[in-house]
């Protein structure tokens, strides 16, 4: 079962995660790319932008320290994830 957090706008929910690039887009509604994972049974969804997803792209897409220092993922509701995700113009299943 994944966690529920609370959020000041959507009270209690499922919780997820993004970039620290995402999260900070959401008030400004700024497109920055939008590559998330299914959630899948006791793990939350995780989404991160497009410039996480070239990092990934060029150093052989492994989840190392460092990109998750750069990618400094933050915990949103998961209301919040969708919305972001469709603040994007396309969101890409990874």
């Amino acid at each position: 079962m994944i966690e529920k957090i609370s959020c000041d706008i959507h009270g209690s929910k499922e919780m997820s995660f993004t970039c620290i690039h995402i999260a900070t887009a959401i008030d400004s509604k700024k497109q920055v790319g939008f590559f998330y994972s299914e959630a899948e049974e006791d793990l939350p969804q995780i989404a991160w932008c497009g410039s996480c997803e070239q990092y990934l792209l060029d150093n052989g897409e492994e989840w190392t320290e460092t990109f998750q220092s750069l990618a400094d993922f933050k915990m949103l509701c998961s209301d919040c994830f969708e919305e972001s995700k469709n603040n994007e113009a396309e969101a890409h299943l990874r």
